[in-house]
């Protein structure tokens, strides 16, 4: 099977990493607290201005995108799935990614190098322009995914129409429910659910 993975969510804590981080960086700066850990997006977890979220990004992307570890089992799971003759595609929104600029290549670089550093191997990388909400459809489409393994509520409504998802389980995502939707806390039920799916 040709099999989508998600970077920020699913293979990386993004969630887990901004609740280590941004507190103590609104608390000092903004002298704001949290307002609600769930949302994915900082904005409304610190009911914070753009602006604000802007400077927060810019103190800490590059060291969530370089140091930020995999996830429990990412690493092993992935490479079983490839054992097993699946095609691995990691599909990414990650920012910046799609400008054809310095940051751009500075960002494609450090997503691969993340990968190498990491020993996640795979097929292809495909880098989706973040701005454009179905991109990753589109993406699944042109690659003819069988499974995208994505934890983002707009990313998981827009591919499954056409292809199966696993919804990697976060506060954000809970609601998330639907045909070719299933559900997973962990990379030892990605496999588990994968097998189960396999021809």
């Amino acid at each position: 099977m040709n099999i989508g993975i998600d970077m920020d969510g699913v293979l990386t804590d993004i969630q887990g990493f901004n609740l280590k981080h941004a507190p103590a960086f609104f608390r000092k700066k903004y002298a704001r607290d949290v307002v609600d850990e769930s949302p994915y997006d900082i904005r409304d977890v610190f009911d914070c201005t753009e602006e604000e979220f802007i400077t927060y990004w810019k103190k800490h992307l590059i060291k969530y995108a370089i140091m930020e570890p995999a996830q429990k089992d990412a690493r092993r799971i992935v490479h079983a799935l490839r054992k097993d003759g699946h095609k691995i595609f990691i599909i990414s929104k990650r920012v910046f990614t799609c400008r054809e600029d310095f940051l751009g290549k500075l960002m494609r670089t450090i997503v691969r190098n993340w990968l190498w550093r990491n020993r996640i191997r795979h097929t292809e990388i495909v880098f989706c322009d973040n701005d454009i909400p179905d991109s990753k459809k589109t993406a699944c489409l042109e690659k003819n995914i069988d499974v995208m393994v994505d934890d983002e509520i707009v990313n998981i409504e827009a591919i499954a129409p056409v292809a199966k998802v696993i919804c990697f389980d976060a506060s954000y995502n809970r609601g998330c429910e639907g045909e070719n939707i299933m559900r997973v806390k962990n990379w030892e039920e990605v496999y588990t659910l994968i097998k189960y799916m396999a021809p």
